[in-house]
């Protein structure tokens, strides 16, 4: 028993150093057990990309839409709630361009490093590669969801003294808000601390100190939190 035990252990190791097929029982357990875990075709990077511009192009083109139907209604009416909408199209508008911005730019430059232009290439490596402007917008975003939420809540709540105390200037505040939120939390801590370390780009890696990043993580998770 002992010598059939080895005879077919035998038969095993083959197929695997020397790639032959054997026959009889060992050949059907052996080619059951490699048929077992199929090999999975991995993505191309390239049809990441087209799904990718596909979505984006979508949605800049129905923020387009939504955004100048806003727009005209906003001469019609001159509501202020029609204003922060408008300008929360405008953001997911900017969003998606800032996305197929990134995109088309990997295709055509492909995100490679020589050293040559340090300045131009931390620029690439920030903006684009680090998906600045994009995180710029998906940020202005959910501030601006709230701001639209605090609008109405006050404008149905406390619907007396909305009428008594808003003035223009606060649609004004609510419209800029969102957008000095992004560029404060994610502008200034991307271009501080990303650098192209030997050939790649390191995105929100290089910090002064450990409470610094620590401060500027949690400040993240409570945007991103906020949907």
């Amino acid at each position: 028993m002992d010598t059939t035990f080895s005879y077919g252990f035998d038969n095993n190791s083959e197929l695997t150093h020397n790639g032959s097929r054997p026959t009889g029982m060992n050949a059907t357990v052996t080619m059951a057990a490699v048929s077992k875990f199929p090999r999975r075709p991995a993505v191309s990077a390239l049809s990441m990309v087209t799904v990718g511009l596909i979505v984006s192009g979508v949605g800049s083109c129905a923020s387009a839409v939504v955004l100048a139907v806003l727009v005209r209604a906003r001469k019609q009416f001159g509501s202020s709630v029609h204003t922060l909408i408008a300008n929360q199209s405008a953001m997911d508008l900017f969003a998606c361009l800032a996305a197929m911005l990134s995109l088309l730019f990997m295709i055509t430059h492909g995100y490679s490093y020589d050293g040559s232009d340090p300045i131009r290439e931390g620029a690439i490596c920030t903006f684009f590669e680090g998906s600045v402007l994009t995180g710029v917008g998906i940020t202005a975003e959910k501030i601006g969801l709230v701001v639209i939420t605090l609008e109405r809540y006050f404008k149905i709540v406390h619907a007396i003294a909305h009428r008594k105390y808003y003035r223009g200037w606060m649609t004004k505040v609510g419209v800029a808000l969102p957008w000095v939120c992004g560029i404060c939390l994610i502008v200034f801590p991307a271009m501080g601390t990303t650098r192209v370390v030997n050939g790649r780009c390191v995105r929100l890696g290089v910090w002064p100190n450990k409470a610094m990043e620590t401060v500027s993580h949690q400040a993240t998770y409570l945007v991103v939190d906020i949907e």
